[in-house]
């Protein structure tokens, strides 16, 4: 293992990896040595990524995974250690994030949704620990990422059923931790911010944009590449000291005061009125 390829030698499996963070995080990975398995619904959808990673020297596999079906991820999961022969670290990234429209006040909440959120948000993560852990053991140990959201630190006027489940990946990382750790395994979480995918761009009013910016301590939003850095660093050994531990990744969003924004205005404001 070097510097510049600390995952040399390890198998990792991402799931939701045929975009956004999942992408960035496959793609991250693969550079820092690290043979990948990529998850999603369809292996087609799959392809792209994969023919990335192989175009730069990076060896990757497509696996057809439904993390709402327990069979789907005990098969995924099984098929990756048996293509590379073992398996070290779980990045567990699919999240429903469509229809989320529907995701809104509590009193109008359509049971179907909230139990679709859950499946796939928290529900899919426990169950890619579950199959992943007997895996990892076997050799001897390993690092399971799960993508949280700030949207589970907090409450909000939108999204109660995502933000829960993002909640409760908080408490189920802690589990996995402190019921594994001295087997070798680490369990964190990654509490991610506003995170510009291309289609997010495309989709978020500029002036939506500017609002969250103006509440990051940072000057920029953040991208899918910054996500990848900090989940590469948790798979690698470079992080053996972190487990049961939530990494919060959103510009410093979370860290400061509500009226953070307001009073930078008004502070503003009440220096033109002294000049």
């Amino acid at each position: 293992m070097t510097d510049q390829r600390p995952l040399d030698g390890k198998v990792a499996i991402i799931t939701g990896g045929g975009s956004g963070i999942g992408r960035a995080t496959a793609k991250l990975f693969a550079k820092r040595g690290a043979r990948v398995a990529i998850t999603g619904r369809t292996e087609a959808r799959l392809a792209g990524v994969v023919e990335e990673i192989a175009a730069v020297g990076g060896e990757a596999l497509a696996v057809a995974m439904d993390v709402t079906s327990e069979d789907s991820i005990a098969a995924g999961i099984a098929r990756t250690a048996e293509h590379f022969g073992r398996l070290d670290i779980v990045h567990s990234n699919a999240a429903q994030t469509g229809l989320m429209h529907e995701d809104a006040a509590i009193a109008d909440m359509d049971l179907a949704f909230w139990n679709r959120t859950f499946a796939t948000n928290l529900t899919g993560s426990m169950l890619c620990a579950k199959h992943a852990i007997p895996h990892l053991l076997k050799a001897g140990g390993g690092s399971i990422i799960f993508t949280g959201s700030g949207k589970g630190l907090g409450g909000d006027l939108d999204y109660p059923a995502y933000g829960t489940t993002k909640a409760g990946l908080l408490g189920l990382s802690r589990y996995v931790a402190t019921q594994y750790g001295k087997q070798g395994i680490r369990a964190n979480v990654i509490v991610v911010g506003l995170v510009m995918t291309e289609a997010l761009d495309e989709n978020m009013p500029a002036e939506a944009q500017a609002l969250m910016r103006e509440h990051n301590l940072v000057p920029d939003l953040g991208t899918p590449d910054d996500i990848a850095e900090v989940a590469a660093f948790l798979a690698s050994d470079q992080s053996r000291y972190v487990t049961g531990a939530s990494i919060v990744a959103d510009g410093g969003f979370t860290a400061h005061s509500a009226v953070y924004a307001d009073m930078r205005r008004f502070m503003a404001m009440q220096g033109e009125g002294q000049q």
